[in-house]
């Protein structure tokens, strides 16, 4: 320490000036700037965190904002996007469809005989009805009704629907028809096919109910030939007689054929013996 009044060095363990004799003031022995100084590095931070720190903290943060909203964004954005098909999933689209459907005549079921099918729409309107006969969907492609239709032998699956003009339709109609041929029984001859002499006539037979066509020029006969109502009567020369029996119900049997062929009487009376007269008789 210094002595204040004589400046002289004053020991440690000392209380007074040993030269002056003055007390001295024990005061330590250090500049106050000092002490504020290390004082200012020993205190601690208001802060313990430094700027530098709590800016990355931030930014992290702010990542994860924005992240959670561009993924909030993209699943808006694929919902928009989703949401027509589901719709349209959900709501599928009615397709209008005409009221009734056609019919038929006669009705689908089992024949014996070929049946004509007409086919009708029940309902006014401009347009035409398409069917099929083999069992396909009908549309605008398909066959067009506009007159009767024969159904041959077996089974036949018919379908139909009225398409209107702007391509509307109607409910589609549908039948099965089962056709099983009950034919009569073939017509028979009264003579065989054969060689005669002179002329022959024929009768002609079959079942009760059926009706006989006949032909005679060697052509198939049907329900345009001859309708056979008597005996047929063969004249000489050769003669191709051929018949049909036909049914009530349309059914028709099998042709059956006879050839006859006539030749012309060759019978003459021989003359007397000419030494004879004819007023004479003849002495046995």
């Amino acid at each position: 320490m210094i002595c204040e009044k004589c400046g002289t060095h004053v020991p440690e363990d000392k209380i007074y000036c040993e030269k002056c004799g003055t007390a001295v003031q024990i005061v330590p022995d250090y500049n106050p700037m000092e002490d504020i100084t290390i004082g200012a590095e020993e205190a601690p931070a208001e802060n313990p965190v430094p700027a530098a720190a709590w800016w990355h903290r931030w930014r992290y943060g702010l990542a994860g904002i924005v992240l959670a909203a561009a993924g909030f964004f993209s699943f808006q954005t694929a919902y928009e996007h989703m949401r027509p098909a589901q719709e349209t999933a959900v709501k599928p689209e009615v397709v209008p469809v005409l009221e009734g459907r056609p019919q038929f005549g006669p009705r689908p079921g089992t024949y014996s005989y070929s049946p004509m099918l007409t086919i009708s729409y029940p309902h006014n309107g401009a347009g035409d009805i398409h069917y099929t006969m083999d069992g396909t969907t009908p549309d605008e492609e398909s066959s067009r009704y506009d007159s009767p239709v024969s159904i041959g032998e077996g089974m036949t699956v018919v379908r139909a629907v009225f398409i209107r003009e702007d391509g509307v339709q109607s409910e589609e109609a549908a039948g099965t028809y089962h056709v099983e041929f009950q034919c009569p029984a073939e017509p028979v001859f009264s003579i065989p096919a054969g060689t005669y002499e002179g002329g022959i006539t024929v009768t002609i037979t079959g079942d009760e109910g059926s009706r006989i066509y006949y032909t005679t020029n060697g052509e198939e006969p049907g329900i345009r030939s001859k309708l056979y109502q008597g005996p047929v009567r063969i004249g000489p020369g050769l003669t191709v007689l051929q018949a049909i029996a036909v049914d009530q119900e349309g059914g028709s049997s099998a042709i059956v054929e006879a050839i006859y062929n006539v030749s012309e009487i060759s019978g003459v009376l021989e003359s007397p013996d000419p030494g004879l007269s004819a007023a004479e008789p003849a002495i046995p």
